[in-house]
């Protein structure tokens, strides 16, 4: 036993036989990560000031992964403002020590394999993004075309037949928020009433005029009605939901 540990046993013990009004906090005397249990036994009342000396003694008398697990828990006593423990008092020295075991003990847990993008590696387009990136730059107009080409036509996986089945099935009988919900004659006329009553302003409908003035909406002929519709609407009405698309 080195003098750091009889310091922690003197400390504990003492803190055993008293009984103080004034503020205090729950020490483990071994603590949790190191397997200690919430007994009686084992928990003892202490000052802030004697609270964070002993896990500064801790840290003196502990070796290998228990050492390790009491820095963390001493780093963590400092990043805590609550209660009166931000006031225990330490020195430059000791906590200059403390942060630099901090870092070598992360710094070794994190490097290597232990590091979540360990042996990953970027593609030659993502490793352009974050160049570009970096460098401040915007994509240019011609990668910007390019980026569109490549996924002209390509179907999100997102937007497949099946997606769009499971969530339908999702909302259906007694999945849907509003199954079983009844609407009395009173509300739904209050309902139609503030629909029909509804208008643009003079101004919004002069800035939609004005917004399509002069531009032609590009349209899609569908094979099924014969009939060119604007592109925006062909997917919802045209197309396989044409009413005139045969039915299996």
């Amino acid at each position: 036993m080195n003098k750091y540990e009889n310091w922690y046993n003197q400390i504990t013990s003492n803190a055993k036989h008293r009984v103080l009004d004034t503020y205090t906090e729950c020490h483990h005397i071994i603590p949790r990560s190191l397997g200690g249990e919430d007994t009686a036994e084992n928990l003892v009342h202490l000052t802030a000031r004697e609270h964070f000396i002993c896990h500064w003694l801790l840290t003196k008398f502990t070796t290998g992964e228990a050492r390790d697990k009491m820095i963390y828990a001493l780093r963590m006593m400092r990043a805590n403002k609550s209660g009166k423990r931000y006031n225990s008092k330490i020195t430059a020295r000791v906590y200059e020590n403390l942060k630099e075991e901090y870092a070598k003990i992360h710094g070794a847990k994190f490097s290597g394999e232990n590091n979540p993008m360990y042996g990953k590696t970027h593609t030659p387009e993502a490793r352009e993004r974050i160049r570009q990136a970096n460098l401040g730059n915007q994509i240019t107009e011609e990668q910007r075309q390019k980026i569109v080409m490549a996924k002209k036509g390509v179907k999100r996986e997102a937007f497949s037949d099946e997606w769009k089945q499971k969530m339908s099935e999702s909302k259906k009988g007694s999945n849907n928020h509003r199954y079983g919900v009844a609407v009395s004659d009173e509300t739904k006329a209050k309902m139609r009433e503030k629909a029909l009553g509804r208008k643009q302003s003079a101004e919004t409908i002069a800035k939609k005029i004005a917004a399509t003035k002069g531009k032609v909406r590009e349209k899609k002929l569908c094979t099924h009605c014969n009939q060119q519709v604007a592109v925006n609407g062909y997917a919802r009405w045209h197309g396989d939901n044409c009413k005139h698309a045969p039915r299996s």
